[in-house]
C-alpha cells in the first residue's frame, strides 16, 4: 500500500527571538508529527533528543518510538545514536529492525574518510 503521508523531523534548530530553545522546538514537532501521523503515513525521525541530556534524550526517543510502534503504527525510519534504543528490536521483534550505517566520503584531493554512524565501528 502507498503512503497517504510522509512526516519528518530532522536538524536541530532553536527560535531564540520567541523564547523557544532546540529542545523546546524538537518537542513542538515532533508533538505535531505523532498528532497527525498513522498506519498509511511514513515517519522519519533524525536524533531525536539530541536537544537535552543524555538521560532525557534516550528517554524521550524511547517513548516516542514504542508509541509509534504501539499506538501509531506508522513505517518508521528511526535514526539514533542512542545504542539503548537497540532494544527495542527485542520487545517488537516482528516489526523492529535494527540497521547500522557507513560511509565513505571522497575528496576533492582523492582522499577517502569513512565514518559510521552509532559511535561504533565503520
Amino acid at each position: 500500500k502507498p503512503f497517504t503521508a510522509i512526516y519528518t523531523r530532522m536538524g536541530a534548530a532553536d527560535n531564540i527571538y520567541k523564547h523557544m530553545s532546540t529542545f523546546f522546538m524538537e518537542l513542538s514537532e515532533t508533538s505535531e508529527l505523532l498528532a497527525h501521523a498513522d498506519e498509511r503515513s511514513l515517519v522519519v525521525l533524525d536524533e531525536l533528543g539530541r536537544g537535552t541530556s543524555t538521560h532525557d534524550g534516550v528517554a524521550v526517543a524511547h517513548a516516542t518510538l514504542c508509541h509509534i510502534v504501539e499506538r501509531i503504527r506508522a513505517c518508521c525510519l528511526f535514526v539514533t545514536h542512542y545504542p539503548e534504543l537497540a532494544d527495542v528490536a527485542a520487545t517488537y521483534p516482528r516489526v523492529v529492525n535494527n540497521y547500522h550505517l557507513g560511509y565513505v566520503e571522497t575528496g576533492a584531493a582523492g582522499g577517502e574518510r569513512g565514518g559510521s554512524g552509532g559511535g561504533g565501528g565503520g
